[in-house]
């Protein structure tokens, strides 16, 4: 395709994008952009917000992600942010109108909760999970997912986008992966390592703890200061990681906290099972 994407993957985010983006990687047909979340299909006001995350601005920067994809080698892409952002679906249309776009869906309320877990070890959320919910919440709106796709659902033909789900991934993975190279039309007999998983969810035992590992700050960096003398970077970054895992812990739903969520996303959880003819019924459980 003229050396852009044949596929992209949307989102949702937390549904299992960063292990897809593993998986892909590994087959021997495929080339992934390593750039993950480029941002260039938002409108330009939305990708401003993105520069200092490194947003690709042009089409030029844009194409130059793929120049070095070997021939013959079908090309993706993975931004989560394009789902999110009603704009993305006309301006991936009108660049590539015939790209197969890729949607991997969780049960909402647990991705939710996923999202508000990963901004609370990130140090951005210090509210409780609970008094924040809400139909317009960041956490919650992202799990409509009927409407969410509805932007892309009008401009693209329907055998264009590809829905499939995080569960199928979690319960039969090798199917899972087997039936998407099947969609983008690469060897579905290739079976890629998946001993190699995404990043776990949890919440910080001990958020100081969880700050001092994760942030800037002159405790760290006197403490790094002194191991850079005598351990490689690869060893510095493997402690500091079994650190920060052993500060976190599973952690789960309340059944209160569950039911309200299911009550919020009830409407479109049942929009969605049509759409795909698939049996939903578990994420109303």
């Amino acid at each position: 395709m003229n050396g852009l994407p044949d596929f992209i993957i949307i989102g949702a985010g937390k549904c299992g994008t960063t292990s897809l983006h593993n998986y892909l990687n590994q087959h021997p047909q495929v080339y992934i952009c390593p750039k993950k979340e480029t941002f260039f299909f938002l409108e330009e006001a939305q990708r401003n917000k993105f520069k200092h995350w490194g947003a690709v601005t042009s089409l030029a920067e844009y194409r130059d992600l793929f120049k070095d994809a070997p021939p013959n080698h079908v090309v993706g892409e993975i931004s989560t942010n394009y789902y999110a952002y009603p704009g993305s679906a006309k301006l991936i249309h009108d660049l590539l109108p015939t790209v197969k776009l890729i949607a991997i869906l969780r049960e909402p309320a647990e991705r939710a909760f996923s999202g508000y877990q990963m901004r609370v070890r990130a140090g951005h959320e210090k509210m409780d999970f609970e008094s924040l919910i809400s139909e317009d919440n960041c956490y919650i709106k992202r799990g409509f997912y009927y409407s969410e796709l509805q932007p892309f659902l009008s401009v693209f033909d329907r055998d264009r986008i590809k829905i499939v789900l995080f569960d199928d991934l979690c319960q039969n993975a090798v199917g899972f992966m087997q039936d998407l190279f099947r969609y983008i039309e690469v060897d579905d007999r290739f079976v890629p390592d998946m001993s190699k998983r995404g990043r776990e969810g949890g919440l910080p035992k001990n958020q100081t703890w969880n700050s001092l590992l994760r942030k800037p700050n002159p405790l760290r960096t006197s403490v790094a200061a002194v191991l850079k003398l005598f351990m490689p970077l690869e060893m510095r970054q493997k402690i500091r990681a079994n650190l920060l895992n052993q500060n976190i812990y599973k952690a789960k739903l309340s059944p209160e906290t569950r039911k309200r969520l299911i009550d919020i996303y009830r409407s479109d959880i049942l929009q969605l099972q049509d759409l795909i003819e698939r049996d939903l019924s578990a994420w109303l459980e």
